[in-house]
């Protein structure tokens, strides 16, 4: 059923809007109609201290001016609207909210109650800043926060419609500020759908929106300080991706969950898999008890070989034994996540390369598998993570991409094999420091927990337990309940980003970086293609 499309007017200043504004209104034409727009004069000059040097705002407003368009014929058919009159009687249709786009000076107070929905804005625009984004690169912040907010829902207040935590790029403010802007730019649309389908329910409240951080006080940034910052930053990063290679290690961590709850837990108690030689590594482990054996499945990877494939391994009081090929696909494969059915055990690796999700079943347990369902087409999911929950299956993962650490996507079904139907409010979060999926949800003392990868300062960098206190098919809400991260003491000190209870035994991996000529020799191949690449048809 096709869902009825939203009225809305669009508020913006002069005769231009940059590139990401023009995406905002591509995504929310199938979900909404412009009514109308209002043009209000240039904003005056910025003022804000994070402009203080000709030089600094000579940088800004290149930025900026690169995407900028003129946008008089888009809007030609578009009924034209005053500021002051916009409360008139001769308006001659109503319209569900105002979106303002750009830096556009304030409207009249009147504007924002004449739409039932409110004003939305952004908030880095709010703030008339030149340089949005820019003090998290500078300060090297490792997240950055942006929202949609709204003026008229309540009276007299902001709130949150949408907001999101991103990983920042700090080796190019450029890129780092069209990111964001990417992202959020499909922000309203969001929430449009959620109107339409009324999932704006009492368990997800918009929240009041705090005081905005945009006007601290800050010593302004220099031109020459930033431009010296981001050359040691392309240093560092090409040195690491030359020099340094992750090498991700399996291991087995004999506490209760309670106790990895409590965060009451020995991170040198872990008993690793004895990884021998620099050209391949374990990640991603997931088991299964059957006859008596912890079986456990995990991704092996190699640096020749540039992708992953599943291998099964037994674990014991006498250790590991040695992992053995289980499933092979000309893609890679990774995270295979196991899922338990009647009599049946079936995998659902991580097979992002092809645009889907599949579920595999066990032919000859544990080593001959064969496809049996295609559970998301079209869909690159990374990490992806099938459970049941209070009568339904549930699949949660993130999409293959610039957002694959930070946007999380769930779907719903009543039988394993579907159909599968999409959440109403994906992605139900923007968070890099625990969307992605890390591990397999379970129960304790009544409560629903899943693990996620908080990669907010790194990928892998830590595991966050969430407590997921509603999950229904129109709902999502989860927060923080524990943190497992490595230890510097720990041979695999880096990381952790994959945690499965099973048995009495919790399965974990764990990062580090080597010299892996076999990495090295593998990078430069890459390199070499791309740049040839570059040079033909």
């Amino acid at each position: 059923m096709e869902m009825k499309k939203l009225r809305f007017v669009l508020l913006f200043n002069g005769k231009t809007l940059e590139r990401w504004h023009l995406q905002c209104l591509d995504h929310l034409e199938p979900v909404a109609h412009l009514a109308a727009v209002i043009v209000v004069p240039d904003p005056l000059p910025s003022t804000s201290s994070e402009a203080d040097s000709i030089l600094m705002r000579t940088y800004a407003r290149r930025v900026r001016n690169s995407s900028c368009l003129d946008v008089t014929k888009r809007f030609e058919g578009i009924r034209k609207l005053p500021p002051e009159g916009i409360g008139d009687s001769t308006v001659p249709a109503a319209f569900d909210f105002i979106l303002k786009l750009g830096r556009a000076t304030a409207a009249p107070t009147t504007i924002p109650f004449m739409a039932p929905n409110g004003l939305w804005y952004f908030e880095h625009e709010s703030a008339n800043d030149l340089q949005p984004f820019f003090r998290e690169v500078y300060d090297s912040e490792s997240v950055t926060h942006a929202a949609l907010l709204s003026l008229g829902t309540l009276p007299g207040a902001e709130v949150i419609l949408e907001e999101g935590y991103l990983r920042t790029e700090l080796r190019s403010y450029s890129r780092h500020r069209d990111q964001v802007l990417d992202a959020i730019a499909r922000w309203p649309a969001r929430v449009c759908r959620r109107i339409s389908a009324n999932a704006l329910s009492e368990s997800h409240p918009i929240k009041p929106h705090p005081t905005s951080t945009q006007n601290r006080k800050h010593r302004g940034p220099h031109l020459l300080r930033h431009a010296a910052k981001i050359t040691r930053r392309r240093l560092e990063s090409a040195w690491q991706r030359l020099f340094r290679h992750p090498q991700w290690n399996i291991g087995v961590l004999n506490v209760p969950l309670q106790q990895l709850l409590a965060g009451a837990y020995e991170d040198g108690h872990i008993q690793w898999f004895p990884l021998r030689g620099r050209d391949s590594f374990l990640a991603d482990p997931f088991g299964v008890v059957r006859d008596g054996r912890l079986h456990v499945f995990c991704e092996h990877f190699g640096y020749r070989e540039t992708s992953g494939h599943i291998q099964t391994l037994d674990y014991s009081a006498a250790g590991f034994s040695q992992p053995q090929p289980a499933i092979t696909q000309p893609v890679h494969m990774s995270y295979p996540f196991l899922v338990r059915h009647g009599d049946q055990i079936y995998c659902v690796p991580e097979t992002s390369g092809v645009q889907e999700v599949a579920l595999f079943r066990a032919e000859e347990f544990p080593d001959r598998w064969s496809k049996v369902a295609v559970l998301i087409d079209q869909f690159a999911g990374v990490d992806p993570t099938v459970f049941r929950h209070d009568g339904r299956w549930w699949l949660m993962c993130t999409e293959k991409g610039s957002r694959e650490d930070a946007e999380l996507w769930v779907w719903h079904a009543s039988d394993l094999f579907g159909p599968w139907i999409e959440h109403t409010r994906n992605p139900v979060k923007t968070d890099v420091r625990g969307a992605r999926p890390g591990g397999v949800p379970f129960v304790h003392n009544g409560a629903l927990y899943r693990p996620a990868q908080d990669c907010s300062k790194r990928y892998g960098w830590r595991i966050v337990i969430q407590r997921i206190t509603c999950l229904t098919p129109t709902d999502f809400v989860e927060e923080p309940a524990s943190i497992v991260a490595a230890s510097a003491t720990s041979p695999f000190p880096l990381g952790r980003h994959t945690l499965t209870p099973v048995g009495d035994v919790v399965l974990i991996d764990g990062h580090r970086e080597i010299f892996s000529w076999p990495a090295l020799f593998s990078f430069l191949r890459i390199c070499g293609r791309d740049f040839w690449s570059s040079f033909t048809l």
